[in-house]
């Protein structure tokens, strides 16, 4: 959805048009849910915390005011501070019943398992990061966001969100890096 579009939809919404707020939701939902879901690493709590945002965010609809950044740069800041206000009230339990765990076979059980655990580590290594340097990478390299649109979703000029991410990357480096886990391409060496 290009601005121009964006900012009418906002206006109609602001105006009671629940199929103006149907069409922001549609356009920004996705990008919000795996925003949510790369913090908290468990889909139902990233779905009632993606609707705990868009709730918010019609709540806050009225006396939103359009400025230069998109309203996905909003979103955004919502879904910060309710993964944040999750983070500090969860308690972390698994609480998935054994008897409804479905067992699948698999035909490449040692690749599954190389893959998933290179996953996990990455994903644990991730969660070391500072809050800005976890944004910067979803937007980036999980959302796939250009780095024009990624700073203008941060609120942040484009040499600073390069820095960010060169900085991000960094760090993310240095993590794995201390805990022994160097991730090479499988056609290294060969």
């Amino acid at each position: 959805m290009d601005r121009k579009q964006e900012q009418a939809l906002i206006k109609a919404a602001q105006s009671g048009n629940s199929e103006a707020f149907t069409e922001l939701y549609r356009a920004n939902v996705q990008p919000i849910y795996r925003y949510i879901y790369t913090r908290v690493m468990n889909e139902s709590i990233a779905e009632d915390l993606t609707s705990e945002v868009f709730l918010r965010a019609l709540e806050g609809l009225p006396t939103y005011q359009d400025r230069t950044t998109p309203l996905l740069g909003w979103l955004f800041r919502i879904a910060h501070g309710r993964v944040v206000d999750y983070i500090r009230h969860a308690q972390y339990t698994d609480s998935q019943d054994l008897d409804t765990l479905e067992i699948g076979i698999v035909h490449d059980f040692d690749g599954v398992l190389l893959s998933n655990q290179k996953s996990d580590e990455l994903l644990n290594a991730f969660q070391v990061l500072n809050d800005d340097h976890r944004q910067i990478l979803i937007l980036r390299f999980v959302e796939d966001y250009s780095l024009e649109s990624a700073a203008a979703l941060m609120g942040n000029s484009l040499s600073a969100t390069k820095a960010l991410q060169r900085r991000a990357l960094q760090a993310l480096g240095k993590v794995l890096l201390r805990r022994g886990q160097v991730f090479h391409d499988e056609h290294e060496g060969r």
